[in-house]
C-alpha cells in the first residue's frame, strides 16, 4: 500500500536512481525551509573531491552563488535523476553569506545545494539557516566516496571570513576551511522532494525505502513498470 515520504523518520534511507543506478539518500526533515517546502534529503555518499570554486581569479572568490560547487549541486547533479523525480524537486530558499569578507546574508532558491555550517551542526563564520537534528555528532557528518569505505572531505556552501576560503567537513566529521581552489570539497547534494511521493512500507535488503509512486506535473500519478515511468491514473 505504501506510505508518504514525509512519514519516514529523520535518518531513514531512501533509494533513488542516479543515471539508472540505485543510490542511497538520507531523509533529514520535513518542511525545514518553510511550510510546503517538502522533504529534505541528502546524498548518503559524496562524489569525488573538487574545488569549491575552480575559477578563483574573479572578484568573488568565495561567493557561493555561481561557484563550482553550486553549479554542480543545482545544475549538473539534478540531471542525473530520473525525469519524474526531477519533476518532484522543490526549489527552496537557502541562506548564504555574501562572501569576499562581506557578512551580508542572502536568500537564494535552489533545487540542489550544499548545506551550510549551521545546517550541518558546526560553527562557521555566519549563521546560515537552522541546524538539521540528524547531524548530532561527528560520526553522522562523515561521508564516504560512493559505496566505499573511503571517507572524503565534503563541501559546505559557507564562505569563510577571508576572501578565498570556504568550509568543508573533514574525513573525521569535524569542520575546517581551505582555499576555494583546492580539492577539499566533495559534492554531497541536498534537495527537497514533494511530500506526496509514496514510498514502500518496509525496507529492502539494503535497509532502504523505495519509491512506489510520484505525482506528475500533468496531475497524474506515475509508477515504474520494468524500469519505465508510466501513468497509473
Amino acid at each position: 500500500m505504501g506510505q508518504l515520504l514525509s512519514n519516514l523518520a529523520n535518518g531513514s534511507l531512501v533509494k533513488l536512481a542516479e543515471n539508472s543506478k540505485p543510490t542511497k539518500f538520507i531523509k533529514l526533515d520535513n518542511d525545514h525551509y518553510g511550510t510546503g517546502t517538502g522533504v529534505t534529503l541528502i546524498r548518503k555518499d559524496a562524489f569525488s573531491e573538487i574545488a569549491w570554486n575552480a575559477s578563483d581569479s574573479n572578484y568573488y572568490k568565495n561567493r557561493y552563488f555561481g561557484c563550482t560547487l553550486d553549479n554542480f549541486c543545482d545544475g549538473i547533479w539534478p540531471l542525473k535523476l530520473d525525469e519524474k523525480i526531477r519533476e518532484c524537486l522543490v526549489p527552496v530558499p537557502i541562506v548564504v553569506a555574501e562572501g569576499n569578507q562581506v557578512a551580508t546574508l542572502h536568500t537564494i532558491y535552489r533545487k540542489g545545494f550544499a548545506i551550510s555550517c549551521t545546517e550541518a551542526g558546526v560553527s562557521g563564520w555566519q549563521t546560515e539557516g537552522k541546524a538539521f537534528s540528524y547531524f548530532s555528532d561527528n560520526a553522522k557528518r562523515i561521508a564516504y566516496l560512493d559505496e566505499t569505505a573511503t571517507a572524503v572531505s565534503w563541501g559546505l556552501r559557507s564562505p569563510g571570513s577571508s576572501g578565498n576560503n570556504a568550509y568543508y567537513i573533514r574525513t573525521v566529521g569535524t569542520v575546517n576551511y581551505n582555499d576555494v581552489c583546492n580539492a577539499y570539497f566533495a559534492p554531497r547534494p541536498a534537495f527537497n522532494l514533494k511530500s506526496s511521493i509514496v514510498v514502500s512500507d518496509s525496507k529492502d535488503s539494503d535497509g532502504c525505502y523505495t519509491v512506489e509512486s510520484v505525482p506528475g506535473n500533468d496531475g497524474g500519478l506515475y509508477v515504474k513498470n520494468n524500469g519505465l515511468w508510466v501513468r497509473a491514473v
